[in-house]
């Protein structure tokens, strides 16, 4: 007997049954092979595509960033500013930082003093050079350090400045003053900063 004769000869719950059964069956299957990969096919479309655009915007964002920042390279090669920077050469940064502050000192009356050289450091591409130096002077005197120092070529940075005033003062005279006062100047030079303090006199 076949199949079909044997189906045939069943009860009709059970045919009912086995026709619901079945229709389950390929409705599984349908879902398996039809509808589960193409929601797979959809779901990758969108992850590619949102990875697309992400990277075209980091690209876009990339590009912008560079132009951005070569016009504010450009701009800083062109600024007078730079001109105030010291230059790596013979003379080091170091000791072209002692003779603006001798020199503004002595613009100011004040005797030549002894500069400390520390070590350097590197800030933001640049060379930082630092020198510490002690002095006896007039309030006046200090004023005139300050103004002769800002007309120098070079920029200069008083990172640390110490004064120590007499305990008692006359008011018919111009107290004089111990500064202790540590400098700053800066260039493009990338040179290894130097290990160890060292003392440079200013004679």
């Amino acid at each position: 007997m076949s199949a079909a004769a044997r189906l045939a000869a069943l009860p009709l719950a059970s045919r009912r049954t086995i026709a619901l059964l079945m229709l389950v069956l390929a409705l599984v299957v349908a879902w398996a092979a039809i509808v589960m990969p193409l929601r797979a096919l959809l779901s990758s479309q969108t992850e590619w595509r949102a990875d697309v655009a992400r990277d075209i915007a980091r690209d876009r964002g990339m590009v912008s960033t560079a132009t951005a920042l070569g016009a504010t390279a450009k701009e800083v090669e062109d600024s007078p500013l730079r001109a105030r920077l010291f230059e790596a050469g013979p003379v080091t940064p170091a000791d072209q930082l002692q003779n603006d502050l001798r020199a503004a000192l002595l613009a100011s009356g004040v005797e030549p003093t002894t500069f400390k050289v520390l070590p350097s450091a590197a800030a933001g591409g640049l060379r930082v050079s630092r020198v510490e130096f002690s002095s006896v002077l007039s309030v006046d005197q200090l004023r005139g350090f300050f103004q002769a120092l800002a007309r120098q070529p070079h920029y200069v940075r008083v990172e640390r400045l110490r004064l120590d005033a007499p305990a008692v003062q006359r008011t018919d005279e111009n107290p004089r003053v111990t500064m202790l006062m540590e400098a700053r100047g800066y260039s493009l030079d990338a040179a290894t900063p130097a290990p160890t303090v060292r003392v440079a006199s200013a004679h």
